[in-house]
């Protein structure tokens, strides 16, 4: 279902017992919407969650009130400049929800008691120039790698742990003949972010350390560590499909779906689609460049939940957020939708194999977001869609190196943006 349905608040008078919000009691039902980009959750929201909710509170009704993932923002935008939209609202991560938050659209978090349960890393895609939350944290998605296990234990393969291994087995595999190594092309530039540079990279530049450089202009990208990532990427060249200049993101699924590739570089969000013919599939994670050195894992911030500020029933959706941030509610929606993970320091069961596989990646590793979305690019041109970009190209000119895209990613970021221009 793909239909756009705008909600508007119910004009129903808001009775409360208690006057912090959480846990209040209310004299009269009221009736309270969520506006979300995902439409493909409608099943997951009406059938399981908000029945859990309701079943504890009620007296608070939620209507989950999807918008096309297309046309979220621009929507959401309008409704509330208009003085309407929804009680709660889906937040995107990072610039566009600073953004929002400038503009007054949310409530601040600050006093909810679930907030605890999420450490200021986790907050920080919802927080503000004034460091206040904003949106309360929901999920998160991981990237790694899918490999057909059966491949691997044909061709006597072990999981790589090390780059060198993992150029290793890629050799191996191409050596065989009989199998892409990788189920990976570069017509879709923006996985080449997302599923290549962003997952292997803070390897190189050490996760915050590195990102949190470029923020605050003590790192610059073209410093050793991330010439040395881009230059990591590129080593997968070789190894691609003939023709990945073409190859889009469905195809690269659906290689890999078919037995006709080892290995998958993808999101957690893919888990269903990874397995959808019986393959037998396991995930590991990026490799680091040598024995010894520490782990990180790209964990991406996916949506939060806020409070609309012209919302007419504030303490019920307080009373709403106050649940979900404990574990009834991360453990009820990570299983409705296997490859989300909660973000919260409670412990949650993840009923997917796969989706726990995933989780297990997290055990040691350092958490890190995507390299550019935090600041880096929300000034023209924004560092995220110029990373798509030249990886593009690299991927498509064979005269161009790590260190020009380094150079010229650098060149365009400090054109713009103030700690970069030192």
């Amino acid at each position: 279902m793909r239909s756009i349905r705008v909600s508007i608040p119910l004009a129903a008078t808001l009775g409360v017992m208690f006057s912090s919000g959480v846990g209040a009691a209310f004299a009269d039902p009221v009736t309270i919407t969520l506006n979300s980009w995902r439409t493909e959750d409608i099943a997951v929201w009406q059938d399981t969650i908000l029945p859990a909710f309701e079943a504890k509170h009620p007296d608070i009704k939620v209507e989950f009130a999807p918008i096309n993932t297309n046309e979220y923002n621009a929507a959401v935008q309008s409704q509330i400049e208009g003085g309407a939209g929804g009680d709660l609202i889906t937040c995107r991560p990072f610039d566009v929800n600073r953004e929002w938050i400038k503009r007054g659209y949310f409530e601040s978090l600050e006093g909810l008691p679930g907030l605890a349960n999420f450490d200021k890393t986790s907050r920080a895609a919802w927080s503000g120039a004034d460091d206040k939350t904003y949106c309360l944290p929901v999920a998160a998605v991981l990237a790694g790698f899918y490999y057909n296990a059966d491949i691997f234990k044909e061709l006597g393969l072990k999981v790589p742990t090390t780059s060198a291994e993992f150029i290793d087995v890629l050799t191996a595999i191409k050596k065989d003949g009989r199998y892409t190594p990788l189920a990976y092309g570069s017509a879709e530039s923006w996985q080449l972010a997302y599923n290549g540079l962003y997952s292997i990279g803070p390897a190189y530049w050490k996760g915050e350390e590195g990102r949190l450089g470029l923020i605050d202009g003590k790192k610059k990208l073209t410093d050793p560590e991330f010439v040395d990532a881009i230059a990591a990427f590129e080593a997968w060249k070789p190894f691609l499909p003939s023709g990945q200049e073409s190859l889009n993101y469905a195809d690269m699924t659906q290689l890999f779906t078919l037995g006709k590739a080892a290995i998958l570089p993808d999101g957690s969000w893919d888990i269903n689609q990874a397995t959808s013919t019986g393959l037998n599939v396991g995930v590991f994670g990026p490799p680091v460049p040598k024995a010894g050195d520490k782990r990180y894992l790209q964990e991406m911030p996916d949506m939060g939940i806020g409070i609309n500020a012209k919302s007419a029933h504030k303490d019920a959706a307080k009373t709403f957020l106050d649940w979900v941030a404990g574990p009834e509610f991360q453990e009820l929606y990570v299983n409705a939708a296997p490859g989300f993970f909660a973000m919260s320091s409670k412990p949650v069961t993840y009923k997917n194999k796969l989706a726990q596989d995933f989780a297990d990646l997290k055990k040691g590793a350092e958490l890190t977001p995507r390299l550019a979305l935090d600041r880096l690019s929300a000034g023209t041109p924004p560092l995220d869609d110029e990373t798509w970009r030249l990886l593009q190209v690299m991927f498509t000119k064979s005269d161009v190196t790590p260190q020009q895209v380094a150079t010229e990613l650098q060149a365009g970021l400090a054109s713009w943006y103030g700690p970069q221009k030192k």
